[in-house]
């Protein structure tokens, strides 16, 4: 069986689309608690439901980039999710992925901060739907 690993594990160009595909669908079922089903053909707005939301997409987008020291183009940071829910996860991923090797030494801090910052702004905005502290 032939291996679609690159021979050079430091040239992250020789990893075909199909590698990161199928990684990112594996980190969407992680993240899901395998709640989520999908395939490469799947659209980004198909992922969405009762147990899976645009916060816990942006988890799994933070977890594929620290997982494999790529980022995301900072394109995909600056527009809404209504603007790539009707492409595929394959399309997703050829159209945002920047393949290239992330060697800043806080890329993965800065990521999870942002989601951080997401998670924040998620809850602030679900606030009033959330149980009192405990004590109050």
């Amino acid at each position: 069986m032939a291996s679609r690993l690159p021979r050079d594990p430091s040239n992250r160009d020789e990893f075909p689309v199909t590698y990161y595909v199928d990684s990112l669908i594996q980190i969407l079922h992680c993240v899901s608690d395998s709640l989520v089903q999908c395939d490469a053909t799947t659209q980004i707005g198909e992922l969405y439901c009762e147990e899976f939301d645009d916060v816990d997409l942006e988890l799994a987008l933070c977890c594929f980039e620290a997982t494999h020291k790529v980022a995301f183009s900072e394109e995909l940071w600056k527009i809404s999710p209504e603007e790539y829910e009707d492409q595929t996860i394959e399309e997703f991923i050829e159209r945002y992925l920047d393949s290239r090797e992330q060697r800043d030494p806080l890329f993965v801090t800065k990521r999870f901060l942002m989601f951080q910052d997401a998670l924040t702004r998620a809850l602030t905005e679900d606030g009033p739907s959330l149980p009192p502290p405990v004590g109050e």
